[in-house]
Parts: C-alpha cells; structure tokens; sequence
C-alpha cells in the first residue's frame, strides 16, 4: 500500500486521517505544521506516495507548504484538505500543483477515494 504523509494542525483531523488510512492498510506519518511537514518529507521524500496538507494553519500556510513540497518532490501528489474550497481556490491549488481538493468534512470512503486516485496521478 501507500506512504502518507497527512499535514494538519488539527490532531483531530490527523488522528481520524492515520486511523481511516491505516485501516486501509496505508503507512501514515503525520505532521502538525508545515515547516514540521517538510523537514518530515526533506528527510523521507522519495518513500512517500501521497501527501494530505491542510489549506489553514497557522505559521506556514498551506500554499507555501505545497510550493515547498513542490520543489522538494515534484511528482509527488499533493491532496489539499480544506473547509473552505471553492472553485477558484482549487483551481489555485492546482495550477500550484496539487492533484486534487477534498473539502471539509469528508467521510471515510471519500478519502480512500482521494488517496487511490492521487496515487495514479502525475504531473
């Protein structure tokens, strides 16, 4: 199964990401921030498969996350979780590079369908 790495400042929403990717037999790192979530990725990057990365945290916000994931680890898909998504933020995420949005709140099945179809995903 996949690698994931799930990078959130809510341990709520990292605790129920781990436990849902884990039941389905994924590998989960979590990360609380972003600076913490690239030092992770600097130090593991080629042994992830999928990032999960919250739109809102505080310090570093989820762009620049994403813009250092990007440099980091190019190819490596990028899922943005947020609560507030609209079209054009999403189409932001993506020209940015993300695979894909999945809005708040999500259930289970939407996001092992989020995982599987970023894992096909390439840039």
């Amino acid at each position: 199964m996949a690698r994931i790495l799930v990078i959130d400042d809510d341990l709520n929403m990292r605790t129920a990401c781990a436990r849902v990717l884990a039941k389905a037999g994924h590998t989960v790192t979590c990360a609380e921030t972003g600076n913490e979530g690239l030092k992770t990725l600097g130090s593991r990057a080629a042994g992830f498969d999928v990032v999960l990365l919250d739109q809102l945290m505080p310090g570093m916000s989820g762009m620049e996350t994403l813009e250092g994931i990007k440099v980091m680890a190019p190819d490596l898909p990028v899922i943005i979780i947020t609560g507030s998504v609209s079209d054009e933020t999403s189409a932001e995420f993506v020209d940015q590079g993300a695979c894909d949005c999945l809005p708040k709140p999500f259930n289970p099945e939407q996001l092992r369908t989020a995982v599987e179809k970023a894992r096909k995903w390439r840039r």
